[in-house]
């Protein structure tokens, strides 16, 4: 009852967002969701006869590692042979025995076992609010991607010992997940994952090394996993970067795997929906449809591995194809830093298709950028800079540190402005004014319609919240998800679009360019109806440059002419720290260790006040990476607000 109870609550809250033929489509897929239990069977019922064929591309090029990359990989291996887990900010206290015991698979970090481990898949509650643990981080391992390492690891010593710890891991996973029971067969992108998963690790250790009967079993490994990622497909609103991952896992399958059943038709198909969809989730002009610079970095790290395994080189794609990835590249290029890291706007889940360490990835989507310009051969879009990765050898990466070009570039159909300067500091300033995310129910955008996010030199200053976590705390969920935790203006503590749902929007706020100036001075004028329905006013932002090192924002609300109580907020990195000096009640001054780096200075119609880590209305908190909360100072300018009210930001 329970489950059906939350199913209930789920369709209810994506139902205001569904076409009649989504409704259609959910409810069939809900009937064969629930008729799905037949097919809960032992391994044996997979037909295999051990045929399985090598990827291209994968099990070469290895003789270029540097000795850097070698020790990373060394020790990454090192510590899963040894049972050291930590992902996604926690780690599994209890060591599991090696090889891994089959009970391990269901474990979360308080080594408390996931419910449902014998029971249908589809029967898990898994988005309850009751939970006390976060399900992704049971997923995470059972991603396997730790896998990799050790193969490479392996392949570069010439030693491989390591063998049947992998294959005893491989098999350990499939006796503690019998098919379609237990968490782990509950989504698809996560069995898309796990499939890429092996399948890299197996064939960079060499199919030929595998005895026969080893063969049969990962056989009907690959063959279970593409019979349900292609029975329960993620279509209509869910079909953003989920989809692109059952698609590539569904190709892993069967490129590896070419006898299992309708193999030789998702090996046609496949490839022609995952070309059609680069074209779905990168906009005209670059910028990800998901309005997330990290899901987008996932999405293309997906397109280059099928592309990779299917032989399909940069001259075969269309031209509006290869247009398309290097105009995302070049886009996200712009809004870095000077090392190469980008703003966290929209949801970051830490995800990645090929792992080396098991911690955040600070500068992935530059590694990603480097696989696009080597992919491309473009080294116009190498990144300033990237950290080594098992993916510039798959890849064939372009990592040369390059300075990116200056000025001020506008993304209309995307919505964004970045603004760079190579002044005595390099300063990046990124302005959003597009839409909340893709598709209905825009499912891993924010409320920072009209938000900015600003770099100065080698650090990020005024930042984002960022995700926390997807479903262990649905009201921490929304905070940092909402208006009031952004850098922009919120009305009354009112987020600017109203979620409905972990990943759900009942309200979406619709962003407009009003009009750009490429100066000198520059002028970006934008505004947003999110405000329209609950106050009768649109906010209109201004900014305007005064000089390299000096911009003014002015933020005023249109369409009313009784005042509003308002709150203009601007979250501070945790390295650096606010203070309003005393001799002023207008200005607020941000500095770190090395001094004042910079200095806001209101014209008084609004009272600037600090708020950290209030735990009570979710103000001064940001999450640097997946379930990971820590307080920092927010600057909030706050008053009624019945004319424009600038504050002007020095960078000092």
């Amino acid at each position: 009852m329970r489950r059906l109870a939350e199913i209930f609550q789920w369709y209810r809250s994506r139902l205001a967002n569904m076409s009649p033929l989504e409704i259609i489509h959910r409810v069939i897929e809900l009937k064969r969701k629930l008729l799905g239990y037949r097919f809960c069977k032992d391994w044996n019922a997979f037909r295999a006869n051990g045929t399985l064929a090598k990827l291209p591309g994968v099990d070469e090029r290895w003789e270029t590692v540097s000795t850097d990359l070698k020790m990373v990989i060394a020790e990454e291996a090192t510590k899963v042979r040894l049972g050291q887990f930590h992902f996604l900010g926690a780690s599994w206290h209890s060591r599991p025995t090696m090889p891994i015991d089959f009970s391990f698979w269901h474990l979360s970090p308080e080594n408390t076992p996931w419910p449902g481990q014998k029971d249908y898949c589809f029967c898990i509650p898994f988005r309850s609010k009751l939970k006390t643990s976060e399900v992704k981080h049971v997923w995470e391992i059972n991603r396997l991607q730790y896998l990799v390492p050790i193969a490479v690891d392996a392949r570069l010593r010439g030693d491989f010992s390591a063998q049947n710890f992998i294959i005893d891991t491989i098999f350990s996973w499939m006796e503690g997940n019998r098919p379609y029971l237990g968490i782990n067969w509950a989504s698809g992108i996560e069995i898309a994952l796990r499939a890429i998963s092996v399948g890299l690790t197996i064939s960079i250790l060499g199919i030929e090394r595998l005895d026969e009967g080893q063969r049969i079993q990962l056989e009907r490994f690959f063959s279970a996993h593409a019979f349900w990622i292609d029975r329960y497909p993620s279509l209509y609103s869910s079909a953003n970067n989920h989809r692109v991952a059952e698609l590539v896992g569904l190709l892993f399958c069967v490129v590896l795997a070419p006898n299992i059943k309708n193999a030789k038709f998702i090996r046609k198909r496949a490839p022609l929906q995952i070309l059609a969809e680069i074209e779905r989730q990168i906009l005209s002009d670059g910028v990800g449809a998901e309005q997330s610079p990290t899901y987008t970095a996932f999405t293309v790290e997906l397109f280059l591995i099928a592309l990779l395994i299917t032989n399909i080189d940069a001259e075969t794609l269309s031209d509006e194809t290869r247009r398309r990835l290097g105009s995302w590249a070049n886009q996200v290029q712009w809004m870095m830093d000077t090392t190469g890291q980008v703003p966290a706007i929209g949801d970051n889940d830490s995800g990645k298709v090929i792992a080396l360490a098991q911690g955040p990835e600070p500068r992935y989507v530059a590694s990603i950028v480097a696989a696009v310009a080597g992919y491309l051969q473009r080294p116009d879009l190498a990144p300033p800079r990237t950290d080594c990765h098992l993916r510039d050898i798959i890849f064939n990466s372009i990592t040369s540190n390059r300075p990116v070009s200056s000025g001020l570039r506008t993304w209309d159909q995307g919505g964004y402005t970045v603004s760079r300067t190579r002044a005595l500091k390099p300063i990046v300033l990124t302005f959003d004014h597009g839409p909340l995310g893709f598709l209905s129910i825009a499912a891993h955008g924010h409320a920072d319609t009209l938000s900015i996010w600003l770099s100065v030199e080698d650090e990020q200053v005024i930042i984002d919240a960022g995700t926390y976590s997807y479903n262990i705390d649905p009201v921490w969920r929304a905070r940092l998800r909402n208006t009031p935790s952004h850098n922009t203006l919120s009305i009354a503590g009112f987020s600017s679009s109203r979620s409905s749902g972990t990943f759900n929007w009942a309200k979406k706020t619709t962003g407009h360019l009003v009009s750009v100036v490429s100066g000198p001075p520059h002028e970006i004028i934008a505004e947003h109806d999110g405000y329209l329905n609950l106050f009768n006013v649109r906010h209109r932002r201004t900014i305007s440059f005064v000089s390299d090192d000096s911009f003014t924002l002015t933020d005023e609300l249109i369409g009313s002419s009784i005042e509003k109580n308002v709150a203009i907020s601007f979250l501070i990195n945790p390295k650096y720290s606010a203070c309003v000096p005393n001799e002023t009640g207008n200005v607020v001054m941000v500095r770190n260790e090395r001094g004042e780096v910079l200095r806001l200075s209101g014209d008084g119609s609004l009272t600037p006040r600090i708020v950290r880590g209030d735990a009570v209305n979710g103000l001064g908190w940001m999450s640097p990476s997946f379930c990971v909360l820590i307080p920092t100072d927010q600057i909030l300018f706050e008053g009624n607000l019945g004319k424009p009210s600038r504050i002007t930001i020095d960078i000092l």
